[in-house]
């Protein structure tokens, strides 16, 4: 082989091991802003909303509907026939509050004493039950259950949710096949409001008492 070929060889050779050898990595000098990140925050516009259907309810064995109940003075009555209540809207996660507003003559009481002019007026959320007619008188005791002009919200406080202790407006969950949890409630679910209006011993006027019950759709948020 001549000098020629030797060098054109030693030349090639030199060429394909500058192609294999490894590139020399280059240093960043700011690698702080190689990438960047960003946040949003989406708030979303619910319906929250609940349907009141009044129509069949009425007070056992005395009227017809709700307000023509008449009552002796010191009695218990109870609805025969619940009121119906239906969630609606597109949130599913909803409890309700119940307020009471006394319109006229007689007061709503708040602590199960008997007052004059004061009456008690008990509320229970559940479903229908298993027996026909209401739940019992002794279902519906303790102040956590009347109906008064502060709103309560109904069910249980997160502590509490899974037992079965410290429920408003809501029947104990071992009883009658009644019980149903008012807690954190899809937007189709359904539900009886049971009430139980105890007449004051006595009274100082002989006209009628009016009352208006309202049931407000709220967020479940575990209060």
């Amino acid at each position: 082989m001549n000098t020629k070929m030797r060098t054109l060889k030693a030349a090639l050779l030199s060429a394909a091991l500058a192609l294999l050898a490894p590139t020399a990595a280059h240093a960043d000098a700011n690698p702080g802003n190689d990438s960047g990140s960003f946040t949003i925050r989406i708030t979303p516009n619910v319906d929250l909303g609940v349907v009141v259907d009044t129509t069949g309810a009425n007070w056992a064995g005395t009227s017809a509907n709700l307000e023509d109940l008449t009552s002796n003075l010191g009695t218990d009555t109870r609805l025969d026939a619940p009121i119906s209540i239906a969630m609606a809207g597109n949130l599913n996660n909803q409890e309700l509050t119940l307020t009471g507003v006394a319109l006229n003559t007689w007061q709503l009481d708040t602590d199960e004493v008997d007052v004059q002019d004061q009456l008690r007026l008990y509320a229970l959320f559940g479903v229908a039950p298993v027996v026909s007619g209401s739940p019992s008188v002794a279902s519906f005791d303790g102040t956590a259950n009347l109906i008064t002009t502060s709103a309560k919200r109904a069910g249980q406080v997160q502590a509490d949710e899974g037992g079965d202790t410290n429920h408003t407006f809501e029947l104990p969950s071992g009883g009658g096949g009644e019980y149903a949890d008012v807690d954190g409630m899809l937007s189709t679910a359904t539900r009886k409001l049971w009430l139980r209006a105890r007449t004051p011993t006595y009274s100082s006027t002989d006209g009628q008492a009016a009352f208006t019950g309202t049931v407000t759709a709220v967020t479940g948020i575990g209060f």
